[in-house]
């Protein structure tokens, strides 16, 4: 699969790249779930993944790199898993970028960040 990015998916890399060293907020809403992650930005970057057989893993992500924490189910928060938060971009129906707010719609769910 040979997936270019397009002018929205670059503004979003550069803003978030601009973040370097900031703590960002990102709610995902998925199925009635929501997840909150609380990370420190280090770096973000678009990324193109091999297929998989059953098509469940997005081949093209947004890579959010830092540390962070993740809430649990249970109101208790875990270290993110490599340091690498992705939200896939295969689907993505629409990116708004505002000062303080970025919104990113797949058809999956919504994914916002938001930062400081």
């Amino acid at each position: 699969m040979d997936i270019r990015p397009t002018e929205d998916d670059i503004q979003l890399q550069d803003t978030l790249n601009n973040l370097n060293g900031k703590l960002i907020h990102i709610t995902k809403e998925l199925n009635r779930d929501t997840d909150e992650t609380t990370m420190t930005l280090s770096r973000a970057n678009l990324h193109e993944r091999p297929p998989t057989i059953d098509g469940y893993v997005s081949p093209y992500v947004l890579q959010i790199h830092g540390k962070g924490r993740i809430g649990t189910s249970s109101a208790q928060y875990e270290q993110i898993p490599y340091e690498i938060y992705e939200i896939p971009l295969t689907n993505k129906l629409h990116t708004h970028v505002q000062p303080n707010h970025i919104s990113i719609k797949t058809e999956d769910g919504t994914y916002t960040i938001t930062y400081h």
